[in-house]
């Protein structure tokens, strides 16, 4: 019972989230409502506590997410721009592991340079969805969206 209680409040959460950014007098994208409600929620003397395993949520979320995303993207464009996509792809993935890398092992002096870079790693592939969710499709160029989204 307590499951389904945990449940039916995450999806009133939820709910509720898209109706306080529509109020608000200033915009805020949603997913950021929603994290920071979560955050409230998951404050600990509120009590909510979901113990979740990760491989659960790997198999249950993740794929239709990618699924999803992957059939919105165009195919014409993405054949169109393959090159630059794949540039792009393997640049940004560079730069972004080589520069995290370089900072985790300045800011924390006691980690070896291949575990930060390995660290840099997981945090350096960008995210279409979470993307398309802050920015929204409209306020890049059509160009740029194409190579964003095309670029996993």
């Amino acid at each position: 019972m307590e499951i389904f209680f945990t449940i039916l409040i995450m999806t009133l959460v939820v709910s509720l989230s898209g109706v306080v950014t529509r109020v608000m007098p200033f915009q805020i994208p949603l997913p950021l409502m929603q994290i920071a409600i979560g955050a409230l929620l998951a404050w600990p003397t509120f009590g909510l506590h979901v113990e979740f395993d990760p491989e659960l949520f790997l198999v249950l979320f993740i794929p239709p997410l990618l699924f999803a995303d992957g059939w919105k993207t165009p195919t014409r464009e993405f054949l169109e721009h393959g090159r630059e996509i794949f540039g792009l792809a393997l640049a940004l993935v560079v730069v972004t592991v080589v520069g995290i890398g370089f900072l985790i092992y300045w800011v924390v002096p006691g980690i070896p340079l291949i575990p930060a870079f390995a660290l840099a790693a997981v945090l350096s592939p960008t995210d279409a969805v979470a993307l398309s969710g802050i920015v929204g499709e409209g306020r890049i160029p059509k160009k740029s969206w194409a190579f964003c989204r095309a670029k996993r």
